[in-house]
């Protein structure tokens, strides 16, 4: 059915649904930035000194030439060295939760927009184009 042969309520539902699902994903790109960090935070709290000493630096060395060490990582991830702490992860944990509540309710609204909209669509195409009423193009 082209664009211009919807109702308004079509358009409408189409157009909810393109923002609902703009917003679903803003908040899994949120997610996964949260989720990043922090696995970040756990890497930080692991000791860089031990892993060296227990000579993991050197297998992934010997296994991939050009890889970066450990330490070298380290480094460029946190160029500023701030401290993760077990409160820190706590943090990221309890904010992504949010966030999956949220990207769980923002889903379910998409789903529901969009059975509104594929019942409004098979309605118009059962009462066809002169059941409509008004002028829509």
């Amino acid at each position: 059915m082209p664009t211009s042969d919807v109702s308004p309520e079509v358009t409408d539902l189409r157009h909810r649904r393109r923002e609902i699902r703009r917003e679903l994903a803003r908040v899994r790109w949120w997610r996964r930035l949260v989720q990043a960090r922090k696995d970040l935070a756990i890497a930080q709290l692991t000791d860089v000194q031990e892993l060296e000493r227990l000579g993991v630096d050197d297998a992934w060395e010997a296994l991939a030439a050009d890889a970066p060490t450990t330490s070298e990582l380290a480094g460029a991830v946190w160029p500023e060295k701030r401290t993760a702490t077990p409160t820190s992860v706590e943090a990221l944990v309890s904010l992504d939760a949010r966030l999956k509540s949220y990207e769980d309710r923002v889903g379910d609204n998409l789903e529901m927009v969009t059975a509104q909209m594929v019942r409004a669509l098979g309605h118009e195409r059962r009462v066809g184009p002169h059941g409509r009423g008004g002028d829509h193009g």
